[in-house]
């Protein structure tokens, strides 16, 4: 019972030296041949005719490659309309976010930065623009895009981590800076440094072409850095000084490409998830600024059209994502509010349900401590958080009213639906959200969330884990009993795998063999999809069902009194087993032994509780260590109780000492 099994843990990064592109080391010949046309078959199959079609005749836009090229390079974007984006009032600004900024600026010119909130990393200045900050790799920087295998980097080089470096943030947080505290010298730094990505990057060459979410993305962020530094240079020049010239020049190197690429390579068909809405966003946002760049993509109109209609495809009527990934719902409802914004949307049924995605964000994500359910890659659309470590937190409190710095940015939520969450105002005790298949209980301090959503998005399922039946749980900020997280994606190929599988998860599974669907082809692929849980909210209890390969599982989440209880059964009566990881950092005492369960004190943070398992049979239970992610590419120890051959009921319960 309270023996400690290790598990080593994988070591976070394997270092190299920056020097040149990477040649892959691949699997053998065979051996990768057959992996990809299996991938291939499979993807094939995920796509409708009118999307091969669309592909197809991606390939044969290819051949008038050169000439698109050139009609973007030459077009001039013409006069930007000064009232977008819509800037604050600088004069409020909040005193602590110019101390913020200009803490960061100081780091950040030297080569300093923090990505994804936590890892700090040395990127050069200027940045070097295809390099993997996480593991030294170089990647090929002469080679055209469409030739370049992003899923497949050398060495363990990850994508994301290099786009990461070139989603322009920190171009968009220092002149956030330079505006608010007057500092040219941040300024000119970031128009230099872009000035630099434009010889390093042409169009169409090189990772950073690869996506055309990641150009989506630069767009959104030139859109900004375009008008803070125009209305710092409006300043310079009442006081007599003309620092035009470099923006103007950037400008048209910058823009025209990128909204002509979003447009003639947007996502289509099965691809068509949370990436659409960025391409789409980006183009209301940057031909709103620039509306000449109709010419060479398509009127703000019509993109703002085309991205209402992605709101209601991919945002449930209950407001929920349905691609089944929390961080991916705040992703997608920040690029379509900052639309809606620039459009000055009131109303409608794209802001009602934007309005809808806000109460489910507000429901859903859980303070300083989320442990988000499905893929995260802790992705931000503009960095207008006090600070990127807590950007979910304050998103949550914008859309509960907060006079932070995201309200100061960007103004107020979308409130039509969120009102019933403000403080103050009553609410159920369970949360229900159906149509996505999700519950969250708040009750007495505690925080329980029950996920009964299908796998994921389409054929694809691309950001959803097998987490059927999953409950995480918090007692107030603080999370007791945790999702594991995601850990990466294409330059994490055996965390992604451990920790979006089932085993991952607390539901409960067949003992000993568990499940053998849905299989994940690929990192944004998964076949033989489950069935779609049912969900039930009566009173104080949730209850959810899975019905997959022979077995029926029914959980049912309530607070009983003071504690939660969870009730697991079979209804086969057949042997199942049950792993809770806890948040890390948690010690755990065992306390009691008896033939129907056992009794653990857990602490952290200077709380205890009391988990108290009960099981009408004998059932082995063992303390674990199991690995668990907080954020994307960072790995932590986590202790884990794992219940085996439970039959044909456990019954846990959580409470507080």
């Amino acid at each position: 019972m309270d023996q400690r099994v290790k598990l080593p843990m994988m070591p976070l990064v394997a270092r190299c030296q920056p020097c040149q592109p990477h040649e892959p080391r691949l699997k053998s010949g065979a051996k990768k041949r057959m992996s990809d046309l299996r991938w291939y078959l499979h993807r094939l199959q995920a796509m409708s005719l009118p999307e091969v079609a669309d592909r197809l005749a991606g390939c044969w836009r290819m051949l008038g490659r050169a000439s698109f090229l050139q009609k973007a390079a030459a077009h001039d974007p013409g006069r930007a309309e000064e009232r977008q984006p819509r800037l604050p009032t600088k004069e409020t600004a909040p005193p602590a976010l110019r101390a913020q900024l200009a803490a960061e600026a100081a780091d950040m010119m030297q080569g300093h930065w923090q990505l994804f909130g936590w890892r700090q990393v040395e990127v050069g200045s200027p940045p070097c623009w295809h390099r993997d900050p996480a593991t030294g790799v170089v990647t090929a920087h002469d080679t055209a895009a469409h030739r370049l295998d992003y899923r497949r980097l050398p060495d363990g080089a990850d994508a994301r981590s290099i786009w990461e470096v070139n989603r322009w943030a920190e171009m968009t947080r220092l002149a956030m800076h330079g505006w608010l505290n007057d500092d040219a010298h941040a300024i000119r730094t970031a128009q230099l440094w872009l000035e630099d990505w434009c010889e390093r990057n042409p169009p169409g060459i090189g990772i950073n072409w690869t996506s055309p979410l990641e150009v989506a993305l630069r767009l959104i962020q030139f859109t900004w850095f375009d008008a803070l530094v125009t209305a710092w240079m409006d300043e310079q020049t009442a006081r007599g000084h003309s620092r035009r010239d470099h923006q103007a020049a950037l400008r048209r190197r910058i823009v025209p490409i990128h909204a002509a690429w979003c447009w003639r390579h947007r996502s289509c068909g099965s691809s068509a998830n949370n990436h659409l809405l960025g391409e789409l966003a980006a183009l209301v946002m940057a031909v709103s600024r620039w509306p000449a760049l109709a010419e060479i993509s398509c009127t703000a109109e019509v993109a703002w059209e085309k991205l209402c209609s992605e709101v209601l495809r991919q945002f449930a009527p209950d407001g929920g994502s349905l691609e089944q990934a929390l961080h991916y719902h705040a992703f997608a409802l920040e690029l379509g509010w900052l639309a809606a914004r620039t459009m000055g949307c009131k109303a409608g049924a794209a802001h009602d349900r934007l309005a809808l995605a806000g109460r489910f964000f507000i429901a859903a994500c859980q303070g300083r401590e989320p442990w988000d359910f499905g893929d995260s890659d802790d992705a931000i659309v503009l960095p207008t958080a006090m600070r990127r470590q807590t950007h979910a937190a304050e998103l949550r409190a914008w859309l509960l009213g907060d006079d932070g710095a995201m309200r100061w940015w960007l103004g107020p939520p979308p409130m039509v639906a969120a009102r019933g969450y403000t403080a103050g105002l009553a609410v159920p005790e369970w949360l229900s959200f159906p149509s996505t298949g999700i519950a969250v209980l708040r009750s007495h301090g505690w925080v329980a969330r029950l996920d009964a959503s299908p796998l994921g998005f389409g054929a694809l399922a691309a950001h959803g884990h097998c987490d059927a039946l999953h409950v995480s749980l918090w007692d107030g900020d603080h999370a007791v009993i945790i999702d594991p997280g995601t850990g990466g994606y294409h330059g994490y190929p055996q965390w992604r795998t451990e920790l979006a599988a089932w085993a991952a998860h607390n539901g409960p599974l067949p003992h000993p063999s568990g499940y053998a669907t849905p299989r994940r082809i690929g990192p944004f692929l998964q076949t033989h999809h489950h069935r779609a849980p049912s969900l039930a909210v009566e009173g104080a209890s949730a209850v959810a069902r899975l019905v997959h390969e022979g077995h029926s599982f029914q959980r049912q989440v309530r607070r009983h009194g003071e504690q939660v209880e969870i009730h697991d059964t079979e209804d086969g009566r057949r042997p199942f087993s049950i792993c809770w990881t806890l948040a890390p950092g948690t010690q755990v005492k065992p306390l009691t032994e008896s033939a129907g369960g056992a009794c653990y004190q857990l602490e952290r943070a200077g709380h205890r509780w009391q988990l108290t398992l009960s099981a009408a049979t004998q059932a082995e239970v063992c303390l674990e260590e199991r690995r668990v992610s907080p954020a994307y590419g960072q790995m932590e120890a986590a202790p884990a109780i794992v219940i085996r051959g439970i039959q044909p009921a456990l019954i846990t319960t959580l409470g507080r000492m």
